[in-house]
């Protein structure tokens, strides 16, 4: 049976990106998705990437597993290199049915892919399913179990005033010199004079910081305005500060793929997004290949 099958690489923004991008696809072909989770569930000696785990089966996502025999009949020309040489010489004998991410930005080639195909990338680009953010916002990427106490009220403080979400991503961008040389962190400044820009044009009246490093941001974050700080969803509950950040009138990211769907969930049409101008580290990539065109780049 033909069908795409997406890899997932990452943690839960990286996964949301690739499940998004495989689910548009296998609708528009009228195929079944399935998920390939064989790299999270890799720990190989010596790796020098963050360990990450499956975290899109909190979510209302329906997930059906491609099996080891499925991934490594796609991934052939991947691993063989006689294979590839065979597809080089008669490709219709022995196709390749790998479609990889061939840069930043959305690739206007996948509106060509048939299926079956597997899907090698990270999709970071809302065009490649923005045909289908109304079911995604609001039936798949919603919490499968109901919000804590806490969560609640904290949500119905966001709906109550005119709040923004602020997100610092630090955590293994500092601590990783492999993450912090390819993606680097954002300045105070640039979440300080951020927030002022959003109280001065949007008149927002509460903050609302998240942080994998909740510590640093309450010693180094600093604003004349009302805020409050929320760090007690942690580990496999990250997907609740997801949930949180939506019910924000406005946010503030980091370039991190997880506040970019903290934000992007927000179905909102006044929302106003204030995002790093340079998404990765000494790379001169530009805003539109990752941000909504919407979105201000600073």
């Amino acid at each position: 049976m033909a069908h795409v099958i997406t890899r997932l690489m990452g943690g839960l923004g990286n996964q949301l990106f690739q499940y998004a991008a495989g689910h548009t696809l296998a609708a528009r072909l009228g195929v079944p998705l399935l998920v390939d989770r064989s790299f999270l569930d890799h720990r190989p000696a010596g790796m020098t990437w963050t360990a990450r785990e499956l975290e899109l089966d909190e979510l209302r996502v329906p997930l059906t597993y491609a099996t080891p025999e499925q991934v490594r009949h796609m991934r052939r020309p991947l691993v063989s290199r006689s294979y590839q040489r065979a597809h080089r010489l008669l490709p219709f004998l022995f196709p390749d049915n790998t479609f990889r991410e061939r840069g930043k930005g959305y690739d206007d080639a996948i509106g060509h892919v048939t299926a079956p195909v597997y899907l090698d990338g990270f999709w970071q680009n809302e065009g490649y399913f923005r045909s289908l953010a109304d079911p995604l916002r609001n039936t798949l990427f919603v919490p499968r179990a109901t919000p804590s106490p806490l969560n609640a009220q904290l949500r119905d403080a966001m709906r109550s005033t005119n709040s923004a979400s602020i997100h610092v991503r630090r955590g293994d961008y500092v601590s990783n010199a492999e993450a912090n040389r390819f993606h680097g962190v954002c300045s105070v400044d640039y979440y300080t004079s951020s927030a002022d820009l959003l109280a001065q044009q949007c008149g927002v009246e509460h903050f609302f910081l998240f942080s994998d490093d909740p510590a640093w941001v309450q010693a180094n974050i600093r604003l004349p305005y009302a805020t409050t700080h929320v760090s007690h969803n942690h580990g496999r509950e990250g997907h609740w500060d997801l949930w949180l950040m939506k019910h924000c009138k406005h946010h503030i990211i980091a370039n991190s793929s997880f506040s970019w769907w903290g934000a992007w969930l927000n179905p909102s049409a006044s929302k106003q997004v204030i995002a790093p101008a340079r998404w990765f580290h000494g790379e001169d990539l530009p805003s539109s290949a990752i941000l909504p065109p919407t979105w201000i780049a600073r």
